[in-house]
């Protein structure tokens, strides 16, 4: 078998994740084969050349020696358990990966937490996003030995490191991007910028994204008199966002377990923010501290907390002499550890640790 010409199964929530792309489409010697769940999937999958649905799979399994499917891999640790028969049935390595829900609130459910059993007897290798997560799916009865940490990458040429400076506007502006649900923490933020502004009057806040919580958060934005300094903007394009980057001045993640215990791994957004050279307001959530650290790339309080939220916040506007400096580490943490070159190379060797061996 000539590696060049290997092939890797490939299965995700949604193609609007922009930030897994590459680790299905640029892994070195493995070409990325996407699996839909059925043909009317199939009909746009860009920016994925190749497709297979796994209706398809299941009515000619001759498919995966033609297209010389060497391994599966499925992004998300709850949806692993539907595809568990391509290394039962036919051989295939199997690749999990667990970013954040499938490893804290899907788990919690007993009929969850057997699949997941069932799974890591069965699995070649799991790919927590964090350190946080590992400890998460070991308790769950993951073995030690098959774990791999991958952390998700920053293509680092998209963002330019541009250390933050007060502008002639002399108008702050904060930024948080994310989808609009609980975890995110961005009703704890929306509290907490009322909080700010009783102290500074030249502060906005920026909140990108959608979902279900949209409406709490725009009625709380009116019941806090916050209409004039809080903006909502729809989610944009992956390739666009770093235009929001770039135009703010301090990045806000104030994640939070909601109350079915769903958590973060690391969010993405935070990483792309610290590549762009942004000083960061975050929390102790999840795997955060392994990419935050407190008074060197930002502020870390606990989660949940409004009033220490507030305080970062309001400190980080006082003390903008601070921002060049805790941007320039918050680029070198990620230039070091979360270098998309460098976990693409990893996610190649632990492939090849597996394949390599049949």
């Amino acid at each position: 078998m000539k590696q060049d010409y290997s092939a890797i199964l490939h299965h995700k929530y949604s193609l609007e994740d922009g930030h897994v792309t590459a680790q299905i489409t640029s892994i070195d010697g493995y070409k990325g084969v996407m699996m839909t769940n059925n043909e009317d999937e199939n009909r746009d999958q860009s920016p994925f050349s190749s497709v297979l649905s796994l209706e398809a799979i299941q009515q000619d399994p001759k498919l995966l020696k033609e297209n010389n499917i060497v391994g599966v891999h499925i992004h998300h640790g709850s949806l692993a358990p539907k595809f568990q028969f391509l290394k039962e049935q036919y051989g295939l390595p199997m690749f999990v990966g667990f970013r954040g829900k499938d490893a804290t609130a899907f788990p919690k459910k007993k009929e969850n937490l057997k699949l997941l059993k069932k799974l890591f007897q069965t699995g070649d290798l799991f790919f927590p996003v964090c350190e946080h997560l590992k400890q998460e799916i070991i308790k769950l009865g993951c073995p030690k030995h098959k774990i791999r940490v991958l952390y998700g990458g920053v293509d680092l040429e998209r963002f330019e490191c541009r250390p933050r400076k007060i502008d002639i506007e002399k108008k702050i502006r904060f930024l948080a991007i994310g989808r609009f649900v609980e975890k995110k923490g961005f009703q704890d933020l929306i509290r907490a910028f009322a909080e700010v502004k009783e102290r500074h009057l030249n502060v906005k806040l920026i909140l990108v994204g959608n979902g279900p919580c949209e409406l709490e958060y725009r009625k709380l934005i009116k019941s806090l008199f916050l209409t004039g300094s809080v903006q909502i903007i729809p989610w944009v394009d992956y390739q666009k966002i770093q235009t929001k980057y770039y135009r703010s001045h301090i990045f806000c993640a104030p994640s939070r377990t909601d109350l079915e215990g769903n958590q973060e791994g690391i969010p993405n957004t935070l990483k792309e923010a610290m590549a762009t050279g942004m000083p960061i307001v975050s929390t102790t959530h999840a795997g955060i501290p392994e990419l935050v650290k407190n008074k060197v790339s930002g502020l870390l309080v606990p989660e949940g907390s409004v009033i220490e939220l507030a305080q970062a916040m309001i400190w980080l506007v006082e003390h903008p002499e601070y921002w060049e400096k805790f941007g320039k580490n918050a680029r070198k943490k990620v230039e070091t550890h979360f270098n998309m070159k460098l976990q693409l190379k990893k996610q190649k060797k632990f492939y090849d640790e597996i394949i390599l061996k049949k």
